[in-house]
Parts: structure tokens; C-alpha cells; sequence
């Protein structure tokens, strides 16, 4: 079968996704399959945010009912919502489902740790909005210093035709702003960035971490997956 490493069961915060499907196996090596279940959120409303956490328990035990090796829960709101804390609530649903639960917070979390991140500049697609809350995610979930925010102005139903030169400028702007840049960080997984990674990282000399690149390296990590994949950052090649 496909999956004869790894099935990743993942639970998309995305109403619809395109890119997501094509980096992730650009991503990780032959043998991991992807089992995805797309949630329903497009504009991060409050009840966007409660039908998301509600349908990602559901699909969690789905997917574990299928075969998945790792459920995989996608969207930062949705994980923090609920009263309670993520490590909390990624217990309870491995509790019900017997199957090992992480999620894209929980990755990137990971990520900067892993990578020792300390100074960094994220750069997100959407609007000037949601600098602050991306600024937040930054200091209270990660511990790190956000050094900038900068934000692309599109919205959930454009991120596909975001080209790549639009993380390559993004990123070479943001670090040529703030030199004191260590760690550039792209999130959303749902626009194309993945490809825009090593170059960065050589151009700028700095460390590139993107939400699907941790997304896959978590669940290669947590499935027993070792491969060192080169072409995509340190993150996945060293560690």
C-alpha cells in the first residue's frame, strides 16, 4: 500500500486546500501517505473556531478507525479554543482514539525549539489585521521574541495563486528591515513557501521555518521516520 511507513492522518483548518496536498509529498520520502479531512473555517470566526474543534475530534477518531499512524490537528485557533491547554487536549484524544495525536502548534512549537530559534520575524499571507495575533502566537505560545510581523493582504480564497516570488521578497524584505533576524517564519501552510526554504536560508544566512515543513517533519519524527530530507532547510535535514 501506499503508506507502508507512515499514515498521517491530518485535520485541515482550511475549508479548501491546494497547496497543502502538493508540498507535503514534495516533503517527505516514498512510503508516507497523507489521510486528510478538511474543517470548515474560513474566516477564524468564533464559530468557525468551535465547529473546527468539534469536527477534528470527529475526524480524529475516523481517521484512527482507518489506519492512520498519527492524527495530525491543523489551525492555531481551533487547537486553543475549548478551555482547555493543547498538551491537555491532544491527551484526552489520544485517550479516546489509541492512536498517538499531535498538531501544526505543537510542530512549529518543536520547531523553533529544535532549531534554537530566538529572534524572529514571521511573515503570514493574510491582512495587517492579524499581525497582532500572529505577534501573540509568537510570545505567549512559542516563548520567542517577535522581532517583526509582515503580512501578504490576501485572504483564505487567494492563497493559492500566491506565487513563490512572494515569500522570496517577503522574507528578503522583513531581514533586510530587522538584521537582528535569526529565524524567518512563514506561517500557514495553506500558500507556497516550502519552495522558497533553502534559498533563504543560504541568501540570508538564517533559519527558515514554515508551518507545513514542520508539519511534516513532526510526523515523520513521531512515526519513526528518520530520513534526512535535503532541498527543504535544516529543520528536516539535520534534525
Amino acid at each position: 500500500m501506499y503508506g507502508y511507513r507512515a499514515r498521517i492522518g491530518n485535520a485541515v483548518a482550511a475549508v479548501a486546500t491546494e497547496v497543502y496536498l502538493i508540498d507535503f509529498y514534495k516533503l517527505v520520502p516514498g512510503g508516507v501517505s497523507l489521510m486528510l479531512t478538511t474543517l470548515p473555517i474560513s474566516a477564524r470566526s468564533a464559530v468557525d473556531v468551535k465547529t473546527c474543534l468539534e469536527m477534528s475530534r470527529d475526524a480524529a477518531k475516523t481517521m484512527a478507525e482507518c489506519g492512520a499512524d498519527l492524527i495530525m490537528l491543523g489551525g492555531v485557533p481551533s487547537q486553543l479554543d475549548g478551555g482547555a491547554t493543547l498538551e491537555d487536549l491532544l491527551k484526552k484524544f489520544e485517550d479516546e482514539i489509541g492512536v498517538q495525536v499531535s498538531s501544526s502548534t505543537t510542530a512549529q512549537k518543536n520547531a523553533f525549539k529544535a532549531l534554537g530559534a530566538r529572534k524572529v520575524g514571521t511573515v503570514h499571507p493574510f491582512t495587517a489585521e492579524h499581525n497582532a495575533r500572529h505577534a501573540g502566537y509568537l510570545r505567549e505560545i512559542f516563548g520567542l521574541d517577535p522581532v517583526a510581523i509582515h503580512a501578504g493582504g490576501r485572504d483564505f480564497k487567494t492563497l493559492g495563486k500566491i506565487p513563490i516570488d512572494c515569500a522570496l521578497d517577503w522574507g528578503r524584505a522583513l531581514k533586510a528591515a530587522h538584521p537582528e533576524i535569526d529565524t524567518l517564519h512563514f506561517a500557514s501552510p495553506h500558500w507556497r513557501v516550502i519552495d522558497a526554504i533553502e534559498a533563504l536560508e543560504q541568501e540570508l544566512q538564517v533559519t527558515v521555518i514554515t508551518s507545513l515543513q514542520a508539519i511534516a517533519w513532526e510526523s515523520l519524527r513521531r512515526t519513526g521516520v528518520g530520513d534526512r530530507i535535503e532541498g527543504y532547510g535544516r529543520l528536516l535535514r539535520e534534525f
